[in-house]
């Protein structure tokens, strides 16, 4: 049997026994008892863990950092596509005189969270990384195809343009001076004001006569204005080039041929209505309508020498046709 323990009473001024509440020890005991259970459960979940529990913990630790250095990854791409973008507006689209693509086809979001119901099953923290990384990676995969069809779209444009230069008719036709400029002139020959819709150039019979811009043979024959003549279509430049009084043209001119800029197409004469051998030279629209010729040297001219060509052109008026 224990000792008995006593207490002093101060009413009696002795040493009482004490009565043991067994309802108190009890509960002391049986809390004393959960505690020790749930340190163990706690020290046995973190210690104790199975092989197979560790790996899975250290994998899921990889994988988390995996999916950090990922949106890392797919943050600097969206910066790099953002400079690309840039460089397409400001640049590029500019160049060719097109329009921009609108801001909101840019952004090319996404739908939200409920786009990714397949991670609801995760805990909160893990399914708004999954989250993060999947939209990163729909958003940058949306722009990315949106700069690639832009890169399409300024490819053909850029086809297009280079076919545009290469047909514009920036050469001089023929080895000679201007004799004759375009616009109000009196005809040598029927002798009255009338529009003179070209450029003549002085040639003597026989010299050869270039194509000044790639492209194709539509019309060759003779009329009693132009004499023996060939017209060229360039249609990408939106432009036609006529030569007039030429004394003979070569077999393989004819309607349907592609010629390239500097090509022979017929050498220079004086016949239909032309009272010396030279080159009657026009540059049209599709539509027919005359343009001045002197616009189109530039390109192939420094500034003086251009500069000397338009001061002849706009001086000169003998004409021979």
């Amino acid at each position: 049997m224990s000792s008995p323990t006593f207490r002093y009473d101060p009413d009696t001024c002795t040493y009482v026994p004490v009565k043991k509440n067994r309802t108190r020890f009890v509960a002391r005991v049986v809390l004393a008892g959960l505690a020790v259970g749930l340190v163990s459960m706690f020290v046995l979940d973190r210690v104790a863990s199975t092989p197979e529990e560790l790996a899975l913990e250290n994998e899921n630790a990889v994988l988390r950092t995996q999916l950090e250095h990922v949106a890392s990854r797919l943050d600097q791409l969206a910066g790099d596509l953002g400079e690309l973008k840039e460089h397409d507006s400001e640049l590029y689209r500019t160049l060719f005189a097109i329009d921009d693509i609108p801001g909101d086809v840019r952004q090319v979001g996404t739908g939200g969270t409920e786009a990714y119901p397949e991670f609801s099953g995760f805990r909160n923290e893990t399914r708004q990384l999954l989250i993060a990384t999947a939209s990163r990676m729909d958003k940058v995969e949306r722009q990315l195809s949106l700069q690639n069809d832009s890169y399409r779209e300024l490819s053909t444009l850029a086809g297009e343009y280079e076919r545009r230069l290469a047909e514009m008719p920036a050469i001089l036709p023929v080895n000679g001076p201007i004799t004759s400029g375009f616009g109000m002139r009196t005809h040598p020959v029927l002798k009255v004001k009338r529009m003179h819709g070209g450029l003549d150039f002085h040639a003597p019979r026989g010299t050869p006569v270039h194509a000044t811009g790639d492209g194709v043979i539509v019309q060759t024959g003779t009329s009693a204005g132009y004499g023996r003549f060939v017209k060229i279509r360039h249609e990408t430049a939106g432009l036609t080039t006529v030569y007039g009084h030429l004394s003979r043209v070569p077999r393989e001119i004819r309607r349907g041929a592609v010629v390239g800029r500097g090509d022979v197409i017929g050498f220079s004469g004086d016949t239909g209505l032309a009272n010396a051998p030279h080159l009657h030279y026009e540059v049209q629209d599709l539509e027919g309508r005359s343009l001045n010729p002197v616009y189109f040297f530039a390109p192939s001219m420094t500034p003086d020498e251009y500069e000397r060509l338009v001061t002849l052109a706009e001086s000169t008026t003998l004409m021979f046709d």
